[in-house]
């Protein structure tokens, strides 16, 4: 099999999300590197102990032929300010958030690209019906896809590849954040037994809709998160046998926006 040591879109979200499987725990932050903490790790941990998968690996597996997993196509995750239909209050938040970034991260519906359907499970909290349990699992199973969908990268003019990348990281880590905001199975059976379907159907509502403003928090742990973690991910991908960042790695991402970056 052909081996490429290059960084494309799709090997970089590839290892990106496997450094994030590694390095945190989805509960509570810890490293699942035996014996060491997550802050630990980020500040004095070995790129050797992260055993991210190498490009023999990604070989193995590689679609070569195929077009990329959904997630990780560059359309995807990267856009422009009015594909989330961006308020100026949300933009001015943004930008203090990644004072110092040449990327932002924007939370909401694409308006651009209706193609997003809900199935007939997701419907019939509309109603108000009394869901079970499996159709309530469905229900989450949406939510978090959604979730997931729903946040893009907006690359600043002068963003260069190494901006890329670090955006692809913080861009992972926000997908995470948003998918495990969800409400679980048992929260959305104790809204609906306590308060009815229709209380139900607002908060699937709410989350289903969810833009930048309702989820600052979530952005700005995001924020400072990938920027921690940012300098021990380039040793792991030099380290595991990576091509560092490049000129024209990626390809040319033609979507930019520029706004003020404070030095």
């Amino acid at each position: 099999h052909v081996v490429f040591r290059m960084l494309n879109f799709e090997r970089l979200s590839m290892v990106t999300n496997s450094f994030l499987d590694i390095v945190m725990d989805s509960n509570n932050g810890d490293s699942r590197v035996v014996g060491r903490t997550y802050r630990d790790l980020l500040r004095n941990g070995s790129a050797k102990d992260i055993g991210v998968p190498t490009p023999e690996m990604v070989a193995e597996d590689e679609r070569i032929f195929l077009p990329p997993n959904h997630l990780s196509r560059r359309g995807r995750s990267f856009g422009s300010f009015g594909r989330a239909k961006l308020s100026p209050d949300e933009l001015q938040s943004l930008i203090g958030i990644f004072k110092r970034q040449k990327f932002l991260l924007v939370v909401g519906q694409d308006v651009k690209n209706t193609r997003v359907r809900w199935n007939h499970i997701v419907d019939l909290t509309k109603k108000g019906e009394a869901l079970c349990d499996d159709q309530l699992e469905a229900v989450v199973e949406q939510l978090r896809s959604n979730a997931e969908e729903n946040c893009h990268i907006v690359l600043h003019v002068n963003a260069n590849n190494k901006d890329i990348v670090k955006s692809t990281l913080a861009l992972a880590v926000l997908r995470r954040k948003l998918s495990q905001s969800i409400p679980t199975v048992e929260e959305l059976n104790n809204i609906q037994e306590s308060q009815g379907g229709d209380s139900l159907r607002k908060v699937v509502d709410s989350y289903r809709h969810r833009r930048t403003a309702d989820c600052t928090d979530l952005i700005e742990a995001t924020c400072k998160q990938s920027h921690d973690a940012f300098s021990l991910f380039l040793k792991v991908l030099s380290v595991r046998g990576w091509t560092t960042p490049a000129m024209g790695m990626f390809g040319r991402v033609s979507m930019r926006a520029e706004w003020p970056i404070q030095k």
